[in-house]
C-alpha cells in the first residue's frame, strides 16, 4: 500500500511516544508483513520497558469499498490488530506489552467511527487485545504534558512538531523565520526530479554518482553486487545470468588486505586462501552498467529468488557520501549551508564543529542509493531504523509482469538541511 508523507499530527504522536511513553526510537509509515494491509502511521519502541506502540490514524479505513457491510469492516479491523499483535510478538515483545492505539485528532467518517468501538470490544472479548481509541479531547489533554517535557529536555531535531513548539517558545535558533511548511517537509522525502521509467535508472545512477555533490573520487561500495558476484561464482544457476556473471567478474577493484590481517596455521598451508574484508570499490560507470544488466535479467533473478536459490533480496544498494561541510564550501556558499541546516533543525554547535574539523566523523555524510523490486501493492523493504528516506518517483515503474521498481535515497539526518540542499543542486544538474 502507498505511504503518505509524515504530517504534523504524526509528529505530535511521535513526540508523545518519545517524551511521555519513553520510546527511544520512533518510525513513521511502517509496513505490516501482510502486503494487503494499510501501513501504520507511527511505531514507537521503548526497549528499556520492553514494549512497542502501534498508532493508527483512521482516515485510511474509509478507503475500504463503500459497499462493504458494517460487520465486514469490523472484522477487517479486528484482523488488522490481531496481525499487529502477532508482528509485535515476532519482534520478541510480550502480548501485554504490544500497545495498539487509534488517535482521532478529528472526527473520522461515520462508518469508521461506528466500527472502531465494536472492533475494540470484539478484540477484548475474543482475543484479549486492548485497542485504545484516543479521542480528540484526550489528545488535547495530552499536549500540555508533551509541551512541558519538551521544554525540559534536549531538542530532538527529527521531530517537526517539537521544532515548531520550540520555535514558538524562542528555544530554537532558527534563522529563516516561519515554521516549516508541508512543502519543506516533503522536500525531505521526495527527490526533486522524476524518472520516466525503469530504463532511465542506469543513466540516473551514473549521473547521480558523477555529480559534484557526491564524493566520487574514491569509488563506491555495493554489498549487493559483492554478494551477487560471490553467489554466481559459487552456485549453479540459470544460463541466462552468464552475461551478468561475466560483467561482475571484471568489475570493481578489491580492497587491499588489512595491515593487521594474519593467516592462521591452516590458512598458511593454502596460499590461495582469500583474506576477509575484500569489498570491491566500483566506479559510477561500472555500477550503471551492472544495474542495466540487473534490470535486463530481472526475470531469471526473480526465478532464482522464488526458488530460494538466490538468498539475497531483489534490490541493489550503493553506498555514497556527501562532501564534508568545509569542503562543500568550495561549490556552495557557507552561509547558505548554515541557513539550510538550521532551517531544518540542525544543531548549531555540531555544525560549527564540522566546519572547523578537516576530518570530522563521517556518519552524518553517509547515504545509500537503493533500487528495490517488489510486487505492486506488496510488501516494501522496511525503512532504515535511523535517518530518512527520500524517494525518486518513477512515472512508469513496471519492469516485468507484476513487478515494479522503486528508487530511494536513505540518508543520515544529522544535517537534513544540508542533504536537501545538495539533492536539490544535484537534481538541477541532472536537468541541465
Amino acid at each position: 500500500m502507498a505511504r503518505a508523507t509524515p504530517t504534523m499530527e504524526m509528529f505530535l504522536v511521535g513526540a508523545h511516544l518519545q517524551l511521555v511513553e519513553g520510546c527511544e526510537s520512533v518510525t513513521y509509515n511502517a509496513e505490516l508483513p501482510n502486503p494487503k494491509e494499510y501501513w501504520i502511521e507511527v511505531v514507537g519502541r521503548n526497549e528499556a520497558a520492553q514494549c512497542i506502540f502501534y498508532v493508527d490514524f483512521p482516515e485510511k479505513f474509509d478507503w475500504y469499498p463503500r459497499d462493504m457491510r458494517p460487520d465486514t469492516l469490523v472484522k477487517k479491523l479486528v484482523n488488522r490488530y490481531v496481525e499487529i499483535v502477532k508482528e509485535g510478538n515476532a519482534l520478541d515483545y510480550e502480548p501485554n506489552r504490544v500497545h495498539c492505539q487509534v488517535w482521532l485528532p478529528r472526527a473520522p467518517a461515520r462508518r469508521v467511527a461506528e466500527a472502531l468501538p465494536k472492533a475494540a470490544q470484539r478484540l477484548k472479548d475474543q482475543h484479549g487485545i486492548t485497542l485504545e481509541v484516543i479521542e480528540a479531547a484526550e489528545i488535547a489533554r495530552r499536549i500540555p504534558t508533551v509541551v512541558e517535557r519538551a521544554l525540559k529536555t534536549n531538542f530532538d531535531h527529527d521531530n517537526l512538531f517539537l521544532r515548531a513548539l520550540l520555535l514558538a517558545n524562542d528555544r530554537l535558533d532558527y534563522q529563516v523565520g516561519a515554521p516549516m511548511g508541508q512543502d519543506q517537509i516533503e522536500a525531505m522525502y521526495r527527490f526533486p526530479r522524476m524518472l520516466r521509467s525503469a530504463a532511465d535508472i542506469p543513466a540516473f545512477i551514473y549521473h547521480f554518482l558523477q555529480s559534484p555533490e557526491i564524493v566520487n573520487w574514491l569509488g563506491f561500495y555495493s554489498p549487493t553486487f559483492d554478494d551477487l558476484a560471490t553467489w554466481l561464482a559459487d552456485t549453479q544457476h540459470s544460463d541466462e545470468l552468464a552475461e551478468l556473471e561475466s560483467a561482475l567478474e571484471g568489475a570493481g577493484e578489491r580492497e587491499e588486505t588489512p595491515d593487521d590481517y594474519a593467516l592462521t596455521a591452516d590458512e598458511e598451508e593454502d596460499e590461495d586462501e582469500a583474506p576477509p574484508y575484500r569489498s570491491r570499490s566500483y566506479t559510477a560507470d561500472e555500477l550503471a552498467e551492472l544495474t542495466r544488466l540487473y534490470l535486463a535479467h530481472i526475470e531469471p533473478l526473480r526465478a532464482e529468488a522464488v526458488g530460494e536459490r538466490w538468498y539475497g533480496p531483489l534490490h541493489i544498494e550503493i553506498d555514497f557520501m556527501l562532501p564534508y561541510l568545509w569542503r562543500a564550501c568550495e561549490q556552495v556558499d557557507a552561509g547558505q549551508i548554515e541557513r539550510e541546516i538550521l532551517r531544518y533543525g540542525g544543531n548549531r554547535d555540531e555544525m560549527q564543529a564540522h566546519f572547523a574539523n578537516q576530518y570530522p566523523e563521517k556518519r552524518p555524510y553517509r547515504a545509500i542509493l537503493r533500487i528495490e523490486f517488489f510486487e505492486p501493492g506488496g510488501k516494501r523493504a522496511p525503512a532504515y531504523p535511523s535517518g530518512k528516506t527520500m524517494e525518486v518517483l518513477i512515472a512508469s515503474p513496471a519492469v516485468a509482469e507484476r513487478l515494479h521498481v522503486a528508487v530511494t535515497i536513505n540518508y543520515v539526518d544529522d544535517f537534513t538541511g544540508y542533504f536537501v540542499l545538495m539533492m536539490r543542486r544535484l537534481a538541477d544538474h541532472l536537468g541541465s
